[in-house]
């Protein structure tokens, strides 16, 4: 039994009076209290066979017929709600690509009133005859927008009724005044009883604002670290030729070539927040063997800082699903877990553990553990004044996981200072 089912059973439960069908709804209610504590998809399909009976039994054909009409119509009632209030456009067409349903968030997205799209091509269906293509040269586009309309979308019909059902897939569609939207739709085929190809559920939303935006901010995020190299490059000329005439252990230029490398980290932060921006969904997604890539990672951290005490405790083998640029994360914890410290020999502990949903690794140092307002990064959502951080580090660690669909909590090191830990799915 499925889900309309139970949506079914509730509804006549509303349905049935209790003065005008009081034996009935008793009957009914005394059916559900009796299979209450059973399994839910049993007790759905219980209530659906008892239902039969007590309506046959306790009913006359009309008055169950009565019963069934009103309700159709209160499910009907409902669903036609929360379409028409619904904040984005839902559409729903025939087998050829006609509108049958217009909500009032699809007349708000593409301009177009219910009146004026009824009957009218929202996708292309089977292919056009020659009265109807002069028919629409005559007529003009209608809201499929003749051959403007991108390829996704025109092509969508066809692949809803070879069995596909479509998530989040961009596209172009023509408004009203003659632009063109950008939009992500979700559609889903419909089907008689038969299995025979009814039409389609169109659910759409308008990005355009966010593409544009996004654009704005790929431009500017791409001047900037150009500048910022090249700067970096002249300013790092400079100081090495003043550092040769200086001592070797000169506090001035060790604070210049500090921030020298703040900087040039955060260019490099900025190139992977825009890598981010651009890969979103499961093409993104990678099976990442984390023990094998802890291992490898951890040694080069042993590299870089030879003085430092790094060590890996892990299983054979640790499967986690993570986005492509989770190592650059892990990387930064491993980092942070050494640069914060100022001990001559860090110690860092790094541990992987799997179970049946997924792995985790947790980072601990001895060093003086993470100020609050870093801590805050890790349970925020957004960036505040009151909760500045000093890098972007912490940032895009969190914003990498959380496009991993994995989880990033912080807490006391049993070394003393932090302990990092990343959740990551199977």
């Amino acid at each position: 039994m499925n889900r309309y089912e139970e949506q079914i059973v509730g509804a006549l439960f509303d349905v049935v009076d209790a003065e005008e069908h009081g034996e009935a709804r008793r009957l009914l209610m005394r059916a559900y209290e009796s299979n209450a504590t059973g399994d839910r998809d049993e007790l759905i399909e219980r209530l659906v066979s008892e239902l039969v009976v007590v309506l046959n039994e306790e009913l006359t054909r009309r008055e169950g017929a009565d019963v069934l009409t009103d309700t159709i119509g209160f499910l009907l009632d409902r669903f036609l709600s929360v379409v028409e209030v619904a904040p984005v456009a839902i559409v729903v067409v025939g087998p050829d690509g006609t509108v049958q349903l217009w909500n009032d968030g699809a007349e708000r997205l593409f301009g177009w009133s219910e009146s004026d799209a009824l009957g009218r091509r929202f996708v292309s269906g089977e292919a056009e005859t020659e009265a109807e293509a002069e028919a629409e040269v005559d007529g003009g586009a209608g809201v499929d927008g003749g051959a403007e309309a991108a390829d996704p979308l025109e092509s969508s019909l066809q692949r809803l009724r070879n069995g596909e059902r479509l998530t989040g897939v961009e596209a172009r569609h023509p408004h009203r005044d003659g632009s063109l939207l950008e939009v992500r739709f979700w559609a889903a085929p419909l089907r008689d009883r038969d299995g025979e190809f009814t039409g389609a559920t169109y659910v759409a939303t308008d990005i355009g604002e966010r593409k544009r935006r996004e654009q704005r901010l790929t431009v500017l995020n791409r001047v900037l670290r150009h500048n910022i190299r090249n700067d970096a490059n002249v300013i790092a000329g400079h100081l090495e030729a003043i550092a040769a005439n200086r001592p070797d252990d000169d506090p001035h230029v060790e604070a210049m070539d500090r921030r020298l490398s703040s900087i040039v980290d955060l260019s490099e932060a900025a190139r992977q927040l825009e890598r981010l921006q651009g890969s979103d969904g499961e093409e993104s997604q990678t099976t990442y063997d984390l023990s094998s890539l802890v291992e490898g990672r951890a040694g080069d951290l042993r590299a870089t800082h030879p003085t430092a005490d790094v060590a890996v405790r892990s299983p054979a083998d640790a499967e986690a699903v993570a986005h492509e640029l989770f190592p650059y994360a892990l990387d930064n914890v491993l980092e942070n877990a050494i640069e914060h410290n100022d001990s001559p020999s860090p110690r860092v502990r790094v541990t992987v553990r799997a179970d049946r949903d997924g792995a985790s690794v947790t980072v601990a140092d001895d060093g003086p553990g993470l100020p609050p307002h870093e801590r805050e990064v890790l349970t925020r959502s957004d960036e505040t004044k009151l909760t500045h951080s000093t890098g972007m580090g912490l940032w895009l660690v969190r914003w990498i996981v959380r496009a991993s669909g994995g989880e990033l909590r912080a807490a006391k090191s049993d070394l003393g200072g932090t302990a990092v830990t990343v959740s990551l799915r199977g």
